[in-house]
């Protein structure tokens, strides 16, 4: 009886392995009978305006001809991935193939979040991620800017990431462009200081300055050290002058002293 058993578990597992292998080689066939009927092109742009689109990313992926009509089978996946992730502001790129011959590219447009101005009058943008963009024909977006002694270029060949793992130590902490990328991303994140901080700029001590929207007077930052306590006193500091006749009588505001908001008057 027991051998028996063990008779009909080995057919079972035979035919199950041959079901599969007959599964895999169906698939294949009509994989490589299909022809590709559509290409599907999905972007997912979150909060930033629109800068790459649809007609875009559809002519960087038939670059080399046309898809459609093509059999799957013979339509390099990899390659059309690679070429479409050399556009700089496309991420997250997948590609897939349906069995009804739909070949479907989505990704995420990348988003800008400080506006850089370098000391040689050239200008790009810094992502969310931290990874620097060229600014693109057409695109208007509304950002935060940054100016000053910041030397880093922009060049095709160098995207450079601020937020590699790699590049985030003690020597990267105390250049310029990082320092703009880290307050950014910071005031980004507080609705407060988005709506009150117009521009950063980095002086030739190589110190924090923020321009706000509203006001003549500079808020003297200083370094990357207390930002959270930092913000937490200029916050209180516009809510006291407020309730006390305003802030424009003030020409600085000096937040790099601990425990206290030192200004000079106009």
């Amino acid at each position: 009886m027991r051998k028996f058993k063990k008779i009909l578990l080995t057919i079972a597992v035979v035919l199950v392995l041959g079901g599969l292998v007959w599964l895999i080689v169906a698939v294949r066939n009509v994989r490589v009978q299909t022809t590709c009927k559509e290409v599907s092109i999905n972007i997912r742009y979150s909060t930033s305006d629109v800068i790459i689109t649809e007609k875009q990313i559809s002519d960087i992926a038939e670059a080399n001809g046309k898809l459609e009509n093509q059999p799957i089978e013979k339509i390099d996946i990899a390659a059309l991935k690679k070429r479409i992730e050399e556009q700089p502001y496309a991420s997250h790129v997948d590609i897939k193939s349906s069995i009804d011959g739909i070949l479907k590219i989505s990704l995420v447009q990348r988003e800008p979040l400080v506006r850089v101005f370098n000391q040689d009058g050239d200008t790009y943008y810094i992502d969310r991620e931290g990874i620097l963009l060229p600014v693109m024909n057409g695109t208007a977006t509304r950002l935060i800017t940054a100016s000053g002694f910041i030397a880093q270029k922009y060049t095709n060949e160098n995207r450079f990431r601020l937020a590699d793992k790699k590049t985030d130590s003690v020597e990267l902490a105390s250049e310029p462009l990082f320092k703009v990328y880290k307050i950014a991303s910071y005031i980004d994140k507080k609705p407060f200081l988005k709506a009150l901080a117009e521009q950063i700029y980095i002086n030739d001590k190589n110190e924090i300055e923020i321009i706000p929207k509203v006001g003549d007077q500079v808020i003297m930052f200083g370094d990357m050290d207390r930002i959270e306590e930092k913000f937490s006193y200029l916050k209180a500091f516009y809510r006291n002058e407020m309730n006390n006749g305003g802030w424009d009588k003030y020409a600085t505001i000096n937040l790099k002293y601990k425990n206290q908001v030192v200004c000079t008057k106009n």
